[in-house]
């Protein structure tokens, strides 16, 4: 036998061998394995309609989008970077009708036919735009239906000029009220404002009992704190006819009347109107001290008027420097995120009652403003004192922070 026949015959022996070895192999891969029991979905324990036990927080799912590098930072024309509660973040741009703003698609620049007011003034609802400013001495109010392409105006009279606005859309039927914002007297109780009501068109005048800053929506029910101080509101009313009559809530939630007149300092107060997708609204109603703590019910309100406690937050006292205003946001379209001024902590309330709480990374102390467009992208505006022996006065510096995370880390924007 020739050496290359032995060689053939062991190679054909060795592939054999690893053939007989690889085959099952092969075959065991290609047969499907069985599916993983998926666990057993446990039934959520009854709500009581009160919750301050902290949750661990879902997942997001909405896109990271922050906005271009530095472009949050410094005040061209005198603008600020706006912070609208119910997710809105805008600025000017070069031109003074030119915005950056945040919308479901990104970071846009618009070109507005109108420079927008100062305030909460702009929105934007999937790609529906609404802008408020003055023209000509009176109020314009404007609309896009495409992101900017193509507008609509309507312009309104308000009952003097004024330099900034305050816009509240519902999101769930675009119905929109708009009001000038006026000085008032440090500490006297804020009369009766005038705003207007409409869907962008056609826009029609009411007396809101309290500032439009404050006002926002319950599906078409328009929601009105008021009744107190310039910035904190003691009353809350609504009205199921856009403005032309009103009903007051107040001693039906709080169980006692409010005064008219020398208002207190440590009086019960509403925040602002939180208006949600569902077409619910989130009031918050706001009670105690720095030295006591502080004591926040988190209210929910349906189109037609009906209430419910979804939660009640407790913050510690603090004697140094002082709570301040509340800061909130709308959350997504089921929840709120509330901060107090001074307390680094942010807290989530879902529509079903849960509270998560939040320790926010990368932010130097609490912010004054925060808004969320949904539970990932937020950005807040934190304002820091610095006071040094060796320089007369102190120094003041606001800067805008970003967050993907849903606010647990932080950034420069």
């Amino acid at each position: 036998m020739s050496m290359a026949a032995d060689t053939r015959r062991r190679t054909r022996h060795v592939l054999t061998t690893v053939a007989l070895t690889v085959l099952p192999l092969l075959l065991t891969a290609c047969v499907p394995a069985p599916p993983t029991p998926s666990p057993s979905p446990s039934e959520p324990p009854p709500s009581s309609g009160l919750s301050s036990s902290p949750s661990v927080e879902p997942s997001h799912e909405a896109t990271p989008m922050p906005p271009p590098r530095g472009a949050m930072q410094g005040a061209p024309l005198g603008h600020d970077v706006a912070f609208g509660r119910n997710g809105q973040v805008w600025r000017t741009r070069d031109i003074d009708t030119e915005i950056l703003v945040r919308t479901p698609r990104g970071w846009l620049t618009i070109t507005l036919p109108v420079v927008p007011a100062h305030g909460d003034s702009v929105t934007v609802s999937d790609d529906t735009v609404t802008a408020v400013g003055f023209q000509n001495g009176g109020m314009v109010v404007a609309r896009s239906p495409d992101l900017g392409t193509t507008w609509s105006t309507s312009p309104v009279l308000p009952a003097q000029y004024a330099l900034t606005a305050a816009l509240a859309v519902s999101p769930a039927t675009g119905r929109l009220v708009v009001g000038a914002q006026y000085e008032h007297s440090s500490g006297a109780v804020a009369p009766p404002s005038p705003a207007f009501v409409g869907d962008g068109a056609t826009m029609t005048a009411i007396t809101m009992p309290g500032n439009a800053a404050f006002a926002g929506w319950a599906g078409d029910t328009l929601l009105s704190p008021g009744g107190g101080t310039s910035d904190r509101a003691v009353r809350l009313s609504i009205s199921k006819d856009s403005g032309a009559t009103w009903t007051d809530l107040t001693k039906a939630i709080t169980g006692a009347e409010p005064p008219d007149h020398d208002v207190p300092a440590d009086q019960p107060y509403f925040a602002p109107v939180l208006s949600l997708g569902d077409g619910t609204a989130v009031v918050l109603l706001v009670a105690g001290s720095d030295t006591t703590g502080l004591s926040v019910r988190v209210l929910r309100l349906t189109p037609d008027g009906n209430y419910a406690d979804l939660a009640l937050l407790t913050l510690p006292s603090n004697t140094e420097g002082g709570f301040g205003p509340l800061v909130s946001s709308t959350y997504g379209p089921d929840a709120v995120i509330v901060s107090a001024r001074a307390i680094p902590t942010l807290q989530v309330v879902r529509v079903d009652g849960t509270v998560t709480l939040i320790t926010p990374s990368g932010l130097p102390s609490a912010p004054d403003a925060i808004s969320f467009q949904d539970t990932t992208n937020g950005l807040a505006r934190v304002t820091v004192s610095e006071c040094r022996l060796d320089k007369p006065g102190c120094t003041t510096t606001s800067t805008t922070y970003v967050t993907t995370d849903g606010g647990h880390t932080w950034d420069v924007a």
